[in-house]
């Protein structure tokens, strides 16, 4: 049992300092990860000379990686101190920008091998977890060795058929990259920021979500101009000392949970003494309407979404002939948007039916994402921008929406199966919309169809209910 008089209210600063610290992880491992990169793809296209479709390849890679792994990754954050994963995904992301740097045909970079090896031994402990959760009944030891076969025979595959390809090798790197975004994306973010806020909780996951936008607004900016000054190679071990930084101030400052630090959280009932105590277990949550209506809608919606963020600087340069110094910022402009809408919808959560704010911003997305399939070009921008505010509100409210209508008690688990669908749909997402291009010239088809399944998820989504008490945690 939890002494509550041992509980003690934290230092006024510290909930908001972790909502920033927060920010500060998805700033990096959404831009490093999935949208700010795209400024790197025309520099790699005109080295390797690689196809989009295959070349977009490396996201279905790594986003449905993160798919299937999602719901074993939440078994891990509901027990594993939320630091550790943290400190953890910015590893991965300082090895996959320095092998980044080092893509070469005819030859196997160390550092790529390196990342061979890590990756399997991280897919390897995935595997480990995924045994524990669905064949409880057999022998660890088994277990262990299943996944110690399995990432033995993944490492012996590309040094034998993919080390000295560079496509492959990027494949590789996409495909660290989901573990990546696994332990320090937004599954864990979410969960760590929400557990110190029950007042103020959306404005919080809003500070904290504001880091995807930032990510995708600074880093399109900075990087034409690194890559244009020391070149593409250059300009990734630069982005590589970012992570750096995380990991250090992660180690100093964040300690955990409020549970895991003694403390209470923000607006927490003195009578609860942990909030994990509070909501639906996965059996009852996947048991509602609600778990299928977010994930299934969140699937279709990341599906648009990211098609559109990962093409848009192609969009631009290849097909309405701006140079990368112009599509840059405007992809940074995009990502203003989404970031002040965010924040906004976060605070508007807080005081109105967060559910009807969701519909209201899936309209908004869906009215974009028609301007853009017109193919206008004096559109282009207009429709990106409306886009940005649609989604900017959608991407905080797709995170409250599973933490504050399940509660927190297994909202690791939850919350990974629905990252399973939502991440699904990324990968899905870019890699079709790359072979809808190659097979049509034009992104025109491929948005008709973003516009299509928009429409389809504002439906799903009126089937969205709060499935527990949300007064039961707050303080009188």
């Amino acid at each position: 049992m939890t002494d509550l008089n041992a509980i003690r209210e934290p230092p006024r600063y510290y909930p908001w300092l972790v909502a920033f610290m927060g920010m500060f992880a998805l700033f990096l491992s959404n831009g490093m990860t999935a949208t700010g990169i795209t400024i790197f793809d025309p520099s790699l296209l005109d080295e390797f000379g690689w196809s989009r479709g295959d070349f977009k390849f490396r996201d279905f890679l790594s986003f449905a990686i993160t798919a299937v792994i999602a719901p074993f990754v939440g078994i891990l954050i509901d027990r594993v101190n939320p630091r550790y994963l943290l400190m953890t995904g910015c590893s991965f992301l300082i090895l996959g920008y320095f092998g980044y740097s080092l893509l070469a045909n005819d030859a196997s970079p160390v550092i790529i091998q390196i990342i061979a090896a890590v990756t399997a031994i991280g897919l390897a402990g995935i595997v480990v977890i995924a045994l524990t959760s669905l064949a409880p009944s057999m022998k660890q030891g088994s277990r262990v060795a299943i996944a110690v076969i399995l990432g033995m025979l993944g490492f012996y595959l590309y040094w034998q058929y993919w080390s000295s390809d560079a496509l492959k090798q990027v494949y590789v790197i996409h495909m660290m990259f989901s573990l990546a975004l696994s332990t320090s994306g937004s599954m864990t973010v979410i969960f760590l920021v929400s557990s110190w806020f029950v007042k103020y909780r959306g404005l919080a996951i809003g500070i904290a979500l504001v880091g995807t936008s930032l990510g995708s607004a600074i880093l399109p900016a900075l990087n034409p101009f690194l890559i244009q000054a020391y070149g593409w190679r250059a300009a990734f071990v630069y982005n590589a000392c970012m992570p750096v930084v995380l990991f250090f101030l992660v180690f100093f400052i964040i300690k955990g949970t409020p549970a895991q630090s003694g403390y209470r959280a923000l607006g927490q009932s003195k009578s609860l003494g942990d909030l994990k105590q509070h909501g639906l277990t996965f059996n009852e949550a996947i048991r509602t309407r609600t778990f299928w209506a977010i994930g299934l809608s969140g699937f279709l919606t990341y599906y648009a979404i990211f098609s559109f963020v990962q093409h848009f600087v192609l969009h631009l340069t290849k097909g309405f002939g701006y140079p990368i110094t112009e599509a840059g910022p405007i992809l940074g402009l995009f990502s203003l948007v989404a970031m002040a809408a965010k924040l906004t919808n976060g605070v508007l959560a807080d005081r109105i039916d967060r559910h009807k704010v969701f519909l209201v911003c899936m309209m908004i997305m869906l009215i974009g994402l028609i301007g853009l399939a017109t193919m206008n070009r004096s559109w282009v921008i207009g429709s990106a921008l409306i886009v940005g505010l649609g989604w900017g509100g959608l991407f905080t409210l797709y995170n409250m929406l599973a933490v504050s209508n399940f509660g927190l008690r297994e909202i690791g688990r939850i919350n990974g199966s629905i990252s399973f669908m939502e991440s699904l749909g990324v990968g899905l997402g870019s890699w079709l919309t790359g072979k809808l291009y190659d097979a049509y010239g034009s992104y025109q088809v491929a948005f008709i169809v973003l516009a299509c399944i928009v429409f389809l998820a504002l439906l799903m989504g009126t089937q969205i209910r709060s499935e527990v008490d949300e007064r039961a945690l707050a303080e009188a």
